[in-house]
């Protein structure tokens, strides 16, 4: 076991016939690896299969819609097709028209098949799409391509806010809150000391002088 190799004695709580308050598993001669899988393992898996049908089953019907943005194979577009995308503009109703959405989809599928376009990401597919002319796939496309594949990257984002914006920071205004935040969350990506006093000194005019 795991806990040997560490020196680590596994004890299990006092159980009792009856147990209301904290998960028992109602045998008082269980043995430890019995009651870790009654007491730890068992809920910590039924709690992940849980949020995965969440994530990924409940919302299946909703997110299908968005692979009618990407057919490019004929220009009819299905009726099945005009489901899913009428319960995807639905979900997202508060920023789609609703009303001209479905015309504005087969004038994309129309563009898509004239001109061959085979989409290798979303990000590709928001590059061709013209604002001006296709707005509201345009904005599903946004939706489509910051949409985050866990909760990870939000959490992170969270936690760096806790140590950004302290109470000795409480003044701090939204472009320099967003700036910190996201110099703390992409830590990878270099800036330079020259690239930050050019930037500072074209902003506006200041007393000191940052031209080097």
């Amino acid at each position: 076991m795991a806990a040997d190799n560490v020196g680590i004695e596994l004890k299990k709580k006092r159980v009792i016939s009856k147990q209301t308050l904290r998960d028992n598993p109602n045998l008082l001669d269980c043995s430890i690896e019995h009651y870790y899988c009654v007491t730890v393992f068992l809920p910590y898996v039924d709690y992940y299969l849980m949020q995965l049908t969440e994530r990924f089953i409940n919302h299946k019907a909703i997110f299908e819609g968005f692979n009618c943005i990407f057919q490019s194979e004929s220009l009819m577009v299905e009726m099945e097709d005009i489901v899913a995308f009428q319960k995807l503009v639905e979900f997202y109703s508060s920023t789609i028209d609703q009303h001209s959405s479905i015309a504005e989809l087969k004038m994309w599928r129309v563009k898509l098949v004239n001109e061959k376009i085979v989409f290798t990401s979303g990000l590709h597919a928001l590059d061709v799409c013209d604002k001006e002319f296709y707005p509201n796939i345009h904005e599903l496309l946004k939706i489509f391509c910051t949409l985050p594949v866990s909760t990870a990257t939000p959490e992170r984002c969270f936690s760096s806010l806790k140590r950004i914006k302290s109470y000795l920071r409480n003044s701090m205004t939204e472009n320099r809150l967003n700036g910190l935040a996201l110099l703390a969350c992409h830590r990878s990506i270099q800036i330079m000391p020259d690239e930050v006093i050019d930037e500072l000194s074209i902003q506006k005019n200041r007393k000191l002088d940052f031209v080097l």
